[in-house]
C-alpha cells in the first residue's frame, strides 16, 4: 500500500513535543523478556573497523541549533510496525529509514517489504541476527517492493519471489555517520537514520540511561530534543515493537546512552518520480474462426525516474460465470450517465409496516425480463436499496459481500445500506408497460444520517440492466453492496463491498455475453521490464481461436508499476473470434486510440491520427522533453469517429516531442521524432 502526503514545510524550530512526566520509579517491561530473546543485530568485523575509524573524525560543525527536530511534525515517519518471533531488528530499522527517505523525497508513503529483505539478502542474514547494510544494499542493486507482494511472516522460511513483483523504489547510496551527537544531528536534517544500542534486561521507554556494551538492537532515529530527560537532551526513536510499546511504539533516550549513535546510516534518496503512460483504454482483438491474431500495446516513461512494470493476464474479472459483465460511464466503451426523474409520472412505493425495514411485494412489471435465464414479470423492491425477483419478504439492511447462497437472492443492489425512506425522501417505481421499467431512491438518508442517497435501477427487456447514481454522501458512501446475483446465490457480479464507488453522477451497466469459457486464448511477448525515462515499451498481444468456438471471449491485462499515481490498473481485452471478425472494418470505433504519428521520424510536417468510440471532451497536446507544451492541436467537443490532424513544427528544433490525447478523464500518449 501507499499514499500521498503532503510535506509540512516550516521552519526547523519546532514546538516541544508534549510527553508525559517522567515518573521517579520505572516499572519494569513484561513484554521486554520476551522480546530480549528476539535482539538480532549482527555487526560485522568489517563494519566495526570501518565505523571506528570513522568515529576518529572532529564532529563537524551544527548545522541547526534548533533546541526541538522531529520528523514525525514534519510528516517524515512512516507508521511503526512489529518484528514478531523474529531477530529482523536490523531490517526494520533499514526499512524504515528507507521508507522515511522516499516519504520525504517523493510525498509517497510507501509500505515496503521487510520479508523481501528477509528472504532475499544477499548477506546470510536472517531471523537470528542480521546487519542493515544487507537490507540497504538489496534496496540499492535490486530495488524494494511493497509488503502487499511479499507480506511479512517473521520467518526464514518464506521464499524469495522478489521477481513476481513490481520494484517500487530503488536507493541510490548509503552513508556512514560518525557517532557524535553533532553529525547526527547533521544527518537528520536529510532524514531519519538507522542506528544500534543496547538492550539491558531492565530497559524502559522514558528516558533509560546506562553505559554502552556491545550493540545488541537497531531501531531508527527520528529527531531530536535537547530538553528531554530532565535536560540532559536525547533523540526520539522509532522501535519495532508495535504501537503498543512505548509511546506508541516511539521511545526517549539520552544522548550517548547504552551506545545509541554506534553504526549509524542514512540511505540517499532524491525523488525522480516515474510516469505511466499506455496507449490502450481498452483492446479489440478482432480473430477469423479457428485463427490467430495481433494487437500492440505500449507502454511509455514520460517521468524522471526509471519505470519498473509487471504485466499479468487473467480471465475478466468484471464477469461472471453466466456471461454477465459490467461497465462504467467513466469507462469509454461504458454507458452514458441519464437521470430518469420519475418523481412525477411514477408512483411511491407504499411500503407495509415499517417503511424502514420493508419489502414491497411483488410489483407488476407489465413485461418479461430475462434474468439469469429465467423469465420475470414482477419485481420486489426493499426499502434498504435492493431489488429481487422473487424474495417478496426479505428486509435485511445487513449488506453482504456478493455472490452469497443467503437472502436474498435474485437479488439486483445498486446500492444496499441501512437506509431509512421512512424518516424522508422517499422510493419509486415506474413502468411503461411495455418493455422498461426503473426503481429509484430518491433523498433518502442512511440510518446514522450523514449521507442522503438518490440512485436507480433501469431495467429495458429483454436482459438490459442499468444502475445510476445521482448524489451520494457525504456519508456512508463505503457502507453499502452493489452489484448482482442469480436465484441460487451462487453466481453474481460485486462492484463493490463496503468501499466507496462513487458520490454522484455515474452510471452501471449490466451486459450479457456468452460464459467466458477457459481463459487459454491471451499471450503477450513480454511480461516485465524497465522503461527508461522518455522511452516506450511495445508489447505485442496474441489472441488464439485455435480451440475456441467462434463468439466473444473478455480478459484483463493487469498492469503493475511503481508511477505512484498509477500503481495498478486493468486493460479489458475482447477476442471476437468469427467471420464478423473479418469483415467490415470501416465501422465506428470500439474504443479510444492514439496512433503513431507519421511520418515518424518527420521533417517539419507529420499527421496525428486517433479514434473516439463516443462523443466527449477532446484536447491534443504537444510537449517538449522539459514538459513545455509546444502546440495544441485540438480542444473541443468531438463525436464518435476517427480523426486525423496535421501538425507543423517547421518553427521548432529537432528533438524528441511527445503528443497528448486526453479524451474525457482518459489520457494517452505517444512519443515523435523531429528531424532537420
Amino acid at each position: 500500500m501507499r499514499r500521498f502526503v503532503t510535506t509540512v514545510i516550516v521552519s526547523l524550530t519546532v514546538m516541544m513535543i508534549f510527553r508525559p512526566a517522567m515518573a521517579d520509579n520505572k516499572p519494569i517491561d513484561e513484554s521486554l523478556q520476551k522480546r530480549m530473546k528476539y535482539l538480532g543485530l549482527i555487526i560485522p568485523e568489517e563494519a566495526k573497523q570501518r565505523f571506528a575509524e570513522l568515529d576518529k573524525r572532529p564532529p563537524s560543525i551544527l548545522l541547526n541549533p534548533d533546541d526541538v527536530f522531529d520528523w514525525r511534525e514534519l510528516g517524515g515517519v512512516t507508521p511503526v510496525k512489529d518484528q514478531g518471533n523474529c531477530g529482523s531488528c536490523w531490517d526494520f530499522a533499514a526499512t524504515g529509514a528507507f521508507e522515511s527517505a522516499v516519504l520525504i523525497a517523493d510525498s509517497v508513503e510507501w509500505d515496503l517489504s521487510e520479508q523481501q529483505v528477509l528472504s532475499c539478502n544477499w548477506g546470510g542474514s536472517s531471523c537470528d541476527g542480521g546487519w542493515m547494510n544487507n537490507a540497504y544494499q538489496l534496496f540499492m542493486y535490486y530495488g524494494s517492493i511493497e509488503e502487499y507482494c511479499m507480506p511479512y511472516a517473521a520467518s526464514d522460511y518464506i521464499d524469495c519471489i522478489q521477481d513476481s513483483c513490481v520494484v517500487m523504489v530503488m536507493q541510490e547510496d548509503l552513508s556512514d555517520i560518525p557517532n557524535n551527537i553533532t553529525d547526527i544531528k547533521n544527518a537528520l536534517l536529510i532524514g531519519p537514520v538507522s542506528t544500534t544500542y543496547t538492550v539491558f534486561d531492565d530497559f524502559y521507554w522514558d528516558c533509560y540511561d546506562n553505559v554502552y556494551t556491545s550493540p545488541n538492537h537497531a531501531v531508527v532515529i527520528v529527531g531530536w530534543d535537547d530538553n528531554l530527560c530532565g535536560g540532559q537532551g536525547g533523540w526520539i526513536v522509532k522501535n519495532s515493537w508495535g504501537v503498543n510499546w512505548g509511546d506508541n511504539g516511539f521511545f526517549y533516550i539520552p544522548y550517548n546512552s547504552c551506545g545509541i549513535g554506534h553504526y549509524t546510516q542514512r540511505p540517499l534518496y532524491t525523488s525522480h518520480l516515474p510516469e505511466l503512460t499506455c496507449d490502450h483504454e481498452q483492446i479489440d482483438v478482432l480473430v477469423p474462426s479457428g485463427g490467430q491474431a495481433s494487437d500492440t500495446l505500449q507502454i511509455g516513461n514520460v517521468g524522471v525516474g526509471d519505470l519498473y512494470y509487471r504485466i499479468l493476464s487473467s480471465a475478466a474479472s468484471n464477469v461472471d460465470s453466466f456471461g454477465y459483465y459490467w461497465l462504467e460511464s467513466e469507462n469509454l466503451v461504458g454507458p452514458d450517465y441519464s437521470w430518469i426523474d420519475i418523481t412525477s409520472i411514477g408512483n411511491a412505493i407504499e411500503f407495509p409496516g415499517n417503511p424502514n425495514y420493508s419489502n414491497s411485494g411483488h410489483l407488476d412489471l407489465g413485461f418479461e425480463f430475462n434474468y439469469y435465464g429465467n423469465l420475470f414479470n414482477s419485481i420486489c423492491v426493499c426499502s434498504k436499496g435492493w431489488a429481487s425477483f422473487t424474495d417478496s419478504t426479505s428486509t435485511t439492511s445487513f449488506n453482504r459481500n456478493i455472490p452469497h447462497t443467503s437472502l436474498p437472492n435474485d437479488l439486483l443492489a445498486p446500492f444496499w445500506a441501512s437506509l431509512n425512506p421512512g424518516d424522508s425522501g422517499g422510493v419509486y417505481f415506474y413502468s411503461n408497460n411495455s418493455d422498461s421499467a426503473v426503481i429509484s431512491w430518491v433523498e433518502v438518508p442512511n440510518n446514522v444520517g450523514d449521507g442522503i442517497f438518490t440512485f436507480q435501477i433501469i431495467l429495458v427487456a429483454p436482459y438490459t440492466i442499468i444502475y445510476q447514481y445521482n448524489s451520494m454522501g457525504p456519508g456512508g458512501t463505503n457502507q453499502g453492496s452493489i452489484g448482482m446475483e442469480n436465484g441460487t446465490g451462487t453466481v453474481g457480479l460485486e462492484i463493490c463491498y463496503e468501499e466507496e464507488f462513487t458520490t454522484g453522477q455515474k452510471a452501471v451497466q449490466f451486459y450479457l455475453g456468452p460464459p467466458p469459457g477457459e481463459f487459454d486464448w491471451l499471450e503477450a511477448d513480454v511480461s516485465h521490464g524497465v522503461i527508461h525515462p522518455a522511452e516506450f515499451q511495445d508489447i505485442n498481444l496474441t489472441c488464439s481461436a485455435t480451440s475456441h468456438p467462434d463468439g466473444i471471449y473478455r480478459g484483463e491485462l493487469e498492469v503493475y508499476n511503481n508511477d505512484p499515481n498509477n500503481v495498478y490498473f486493468k486493460i479489458p481485452i475482447i477476442m471476437n473470434v468469427g467471420e464478423q471478425a473479418v469483415g467490415d472494418q470501416d465501422e465506428v470505433p470500439q474504443r479510444l486510440s492514439l496512433l503513431q504519428n507519421y511520418p515518424n521520424p518527420f521533417n517539419a510536417q507529420t499527421e496525428i491520427r486517433y479514434t473516439l468510440p463516443k462523443r466527449t471532451d477532446v484536447k491534443l497536446e504537444v510537449f517538449n522533453l522539459l514538459g513545455q507544451r509546444v502546440g495544441l492541436l485540438q480542444n473541443a467537443t468531438q463525436n464518435k469517429g476517427e480523426y486525423a490532424v496535421n501538425w507543423d513544427a517547421s518553427n521548432l528544433s529537432s528533438g524528441i516531442y511527445f503528443y497528448k490525447l486526453s479524451a474525457g478523464n482518459k489520457i494517452n500518449t505517444k512519443r515523435m521524432t523531429l528531424v532537420k
